[in-house]
Order: structure tokens, then C-alpha cells, then sequence
């Protein structure tokens, strides 16, 4: 992993866990802190240079659609990202089903143990972060 890639996702790892703190507890759920993450993480994407698209469903794809996408100046996509509880073999073939400059898995479980078990599902060409709360 490069180096300005650690930065970016160390980045990205603060901001996300600011927003998943800050959602009221009587409010959260899987289904409502996923989609705050989503929202977060399109504020902190969008800038010149890229164009965000939400929910993106690879070709030939129909188990799982990719939470973000950022592409590029060139058309290419610089950024995929998927966001979970755990890592899924859904979300790596997603993934995996297209070219990206940088493939990421961020996951959300409060259950460490699980999120380690799940790791396995991953591939070398796809990062994982998982966020704390």
C-alpha cells in the first residue's frame, strides 16, 4: 500500500468514526450507520478532480453494488469502496468484478473476533479498514 493511500484512508478512518459517534443511539443500526458512512465519505470525495457515484452495480454483477466510486479525470476509477458489518464474499466479487486504481473494505462490526474471522474472504488487491466506535 502507498504511502499517500495510508494517509488518505488514515483520513478517511477519523472522519468516518467522528460521524459514526456522533449519530444519536436511539438512531443507530447497521442499516442507518452505513448510510451515514456513505453520506460522510461522499463529503470527503467529492473535489476536483472527482465525480462521485453512489450505489454502483458492477456489469454482470447482481449480488452486491458498490457503495462508492470515485472516478478520475481519466474516466478511471480511483476508488471503490464497499462498506459492511464484516467483510462478505459478496462485497470481494463486487469488487473484484471491474478495474480500480484503489479497492477498499471498510467494516463496522463492534465484534473484533469477527471481523478478524471474515478477513479471509479478502484478496491482496483489496484493502481493509475497520472502523472503531
Amino acid at each position: 500500500m502507498s504511502e499517500e493511500l495510508d494517509q488518505t484512508l488514515s483520513k478517511w478512518k477519523a472522519s468516518l468514526e467522528t460521524a459514526w459517534r456522533s449519530i444519536p443511539k436511539q438512531f443507530r443500526n447497521d442499516h442507518t450507520v452505513k448510510r451515514t458512512l456513505q453520506c460522510e465519505l461522499y463529503q470527503l470525495l467529492r473535489g476536483p478532480g472527482c465525480r462521485v457515484v453512489a450505489d454502483y452495480m458492477p456489469p454482470r454483477m447482481v449480488d452486491r453494488a458498490i457503495d462508492l466510486i470515485c472516478v478520475n479525470e481519466s474516466n478511471e476509477i480511483a476508488y471503490a469502496v464497499c462498506i459492511d458489518p464484516l467483510v462478505t464474499l459478496a462485497a470481494v466479487k463486487s469488487l473484484g468484478s471491474f478495474e480500480s486504481l484503489n479497492r477498499i473494505i471498510l467494516t463496522t462490526s463492534l465484534l473484533e473476533k469477527k471481523v478478524q474471522e471474515s478477513k479471509f474472504f479478502l484478496n491482496p488487491e483489496i484493502t481493509h479498514v475497520h472502523l472503531q466506535f
